[in-house]
This record gives C-alpha cells, structure tokens and sequence, in this order.
C-alpha cells in the first residue's frame, strides 16, 4: 500500500483536478463567496494574504495525510472550487473528501465528478473507505454526497465548527471501495 499521496494531475468527466498553486490565488479568491463562507471555517476572515500561503504552502503541504487539488472546468480554465482527500491513515485504509466550488461551477455536477475521481485515485492507492462529512444544513453538499455513490451512514452531534465558531452537527457519509 502507498503511504502518502504524490502531486497528480486527474481527468473527471469534463474537468481537470490538478494541483494548486500561485497562479491560482485570484480565481480562489472571485470564488471564496458568500455561500462558502456560510459553511467552511477556513473562509473565515479570508484575505488575500491567507489566499497565497493556501496556494503556495498549505494546499501542497504534507502528502503523507492529505491531497488538494484544484477543480478546472475546460470553459473557463481556472480554478473554480477545490476537491481533497485528508486525514488519511494509511494503516486502516480510512480517509476522507472534502470540497468546496465557487459560483460559477455550481449545480453543473463538478463537485459531483470530481468527488468520484479523487475517490477513484485513492482507492487506486489502496485506500478502502473514503468518508464525507456535511453539515445538517447543507443539503447541497449532501446531494453531492449522494450522487457521489456515498451512503449516509448518520448524525455526528456538534462534529465540526461553522464560521464563527459555532459547532455543527454533520452527517456522514463513506463510500467503500467496492462501491465506486
């Protein structure tokens, strides 16, 4: 089994997933809106400053847990949301997705696409279960998770924080290897 993720450059459906970098940082900050900033901490106080050390640093950091990569759909060409898979411990096989998209790649099933391609790749890397965690109140993400191929699998109380602090409770999701 692999023990870390190495940079890749993915094809999901009509989109590219690719690492992060520099140039990215403008098109991540047009697509930091409203929306997600209702749901992601990191959002929190978002400035351009903390937009090229993620871009720089943080997206590309330690490869032995988590993999970010940028969600390019062909007609723009720039970054337009973001798809990961984090917390991965290589000895129980376990990790988990994350995602975000700025407005102009929403309900066009990227999230949907780029879900399934991560999740694809880490189990070619001998991962075995990928969980998903949204928020009670994020039914758009939960739809992702479900056409995704995920099963819900419950209700984790007060799991997670909301922007400004507040915790939230999560459903969450997995997918097994088997099931993509």
């Amino acid at each position: 089994m692999t023990t870390a993720f190495a940079p890749v450059t993915l094809r999901a459906g009509r989109l590219t997933l690719r690492p992060i970098d520099a140039g990215d940082v403008d098109a991540y900050l047009t697509a930091v809106d409203d929306e997600v900033r209702r749901w992601m901490p990191w959002s929190e106080d978002f400035t351009r400053e903390k937009a090229v050390r993620w871009c720089t640093e943080e997206a590309s950091g330690d490869l032995s847990r988590a993999l970010n990569l940028a969600i390019v759909p062909p007609e723009t060409g720039r970054l337009e949301g973001a798809v990961g898979i984090g917390r991965a411990d290589w000895d129980t096989g376990a990790a988990e997705t994350g995602y975000w998209l700025g407005p102009a790649a929403r309900g066009r099933g990227h999230a949907t696409e780029a879900v399934r391609a991560v999740a694809r790749h880490a189990f070619g890397l001998g991962l075995t279960r990928i969980e998903l965690l949204a928020a009670v109140g994020n039914v758009a993400s939960q739809r992702v998770a479900e056409r995704a191929g995920f099963t819900r699998e419950g209700v984790l109380p007060e799991a997670r924080p909301l922007p400004g602090g507040k915790m939230a409770d999560m459903v969450r999701f997995r997918l097994l290897k088997g099931e993509l």
